[in-house]
């Protein structure tokens, strides 16, 4: 996957897949501490990082979400053992050059540290006029918001094709949330806001 020998993440495209593959994954970050971030940028960008493979390290073991596509979401924890380089002709532009950064943004450095107290699928209330004049409404897998016990959250979605991963706060903005319930809790019904 872009290029990196040895980095196969499998899609998923539904909360439920998402649920069913990386949940155990996903809730084992209750509790832990955020230690370190960072993502496979396009360098040309400048100050902004436009990211594809995004790694969070939580005390020596790291998660890497990448989306792409409108609701194609990868998790895989520990695949990307070193920061590999992808091997393109794409290396030898330098406005397409990639390579291992901060993400850039000052505003999520201060999440190092913080510890992560809830975790929740995100989904975005996707609408598509049709060609006939109908109009094409779903909820699509959108990313993940880590709730941290300093009040914030880091919000990692979908925007088609890169990650942008976020400072927020819980529960800001337009998604569906489903909370992941930990070992012996009732599994939260989404919050439809």
């Amino acid at each position: 996957m872009w290029g990196m020998v040895g980095y196969r993440p499998v899609p998923v495209t539904t909360v439920a897949g998402l649920l069913d593959a990386h949940g155990d994954l996903l809730r084992s970050l209750v509790g832990r501490r955020l230690t370190g971030m960072r993502g496979l940028c396009h360098l040309g960008d400048g100050e902004r990082c436009t990211t594809l493979p995004v790694v969070l390290e939580f005390a020596g073991e790291r998660l890497e979400l990448a989306a792409e596509d409108f609701d194609r979401f990868y998790v895989s924890r520990d695949e990307l053992a070193a920061d590999p380089l992808p091997d393109t002709d794409e290396q030898d532009d330098p406005d397409r050059e990639v390579g291992w950064a901060d993400l850039g943004r000052p505003e999520l450095a201060v999440l190092l540290g913080a510890t992560v107290t809830a975790v929740r699928v995100l989904e975005h209330d996707f609408r598509f006029d049709a060609h006939d004049g109908g109009l094409i409404e779903a909820w699509l897998l959108g990313g993940l918001e880590l709730v941290l016990d300093d009040g914030r959250a880091l919000v990692a979605v979908n925007t088609v094709d890169a990650l942008e991963v976020t400072a927020g706060v819980p529960g800001s903005g337009p998604w569906r949330r489903t909370e992941l319930a930990l070992p012996g809790q009732d599994r939260r019904a989404p919050d439809r806001s």
